[in-house]
């Protein structure tokens, strides 16, 4: 049976949205000096809230963001291509933010690579229990793509250098995992009856 998906630029307008966020507010730091890391995530200090949904849109020098910004151009792409993209960032977002909010070491939690590493989950995830043949053929191109630029997705996730927001990126691979799982049905054909 031939495949009928094709890869689309649709959904990929939602990374590009936040990728403009996040270039515009590390220009406006440079350019006006403000220290934007103030309004990060710190757990557990509920008069900062608002860092559970502002924290991926702040990074801490220009090496910080273009890194991010390459994570996000490859499992962004290859996870807009998955049914319920839109609703799982939202969950990745949200769910992310709440979980290091709750969990994560107390320090300013900043960095859009805890929604890289919620793509990864979700894209993986999908893989699991979609269990269809775009999603496999998915998670195969970002493991291509990621082998080739000598990109390691799973050292990522398990790196717990000083500098790095560690919770951020396993809390996140868990959200994706999670958001792939709550819609794991949709877009499913649905199975007819034979007698």
């Amino acid at each position: 049976m031939a495949m009928k998906k094709q890869f689309s630029l649709s959904n990929f307008k939602l990374v590009v949205a936040m990728l403009v966020v996040m270039w515009s507010v590390h220009l406006m730091a440079s350019v006006t000096g403000i220290a934007f890391s103030q309004y990060g995530l710190v757990p557990w200090d509920t008069s900062r809230l608002y860092g559970i949904i502002a924290y991926p849109f702040i990074h801490g020098d220009w090496q910080h963001l273009i890194g991010n910004t390459f994570g996000l151009l490859i499992s962004g792409y290859l996870a807009s291509q998955l049914p319920c993209f839109k609703r799982s960032t939202v969950v990745i977002f949200i769910l992310t933010g709440i979980l290091v909010w709750l969990f994560a070491s107390f320090a300013i939690h900043i960095g859009a690579s805890g929604v890289v590493m919620g793509y990864f989950g979700f894209i993986m995830g999908s893989a699991i229990f979609r269990r269809n043949v775009w999603s496999f053929v998915i998670a195969l191109a970002l493991l291509a793509i990621t082998q080739y630029f000598q990109i390691s997705l799973v050292g990522t996730l398990f790196s717990f250098d000083e500098s790095t927001s560690a919770s951020s990126h396993i809390f996140g691979f868990i959200s994706g995992c999670v958001a792939a799982y709550l819609f794991r049905g949709v877009g499913r054909p649905t199975k007819r009856a034979v007698s």
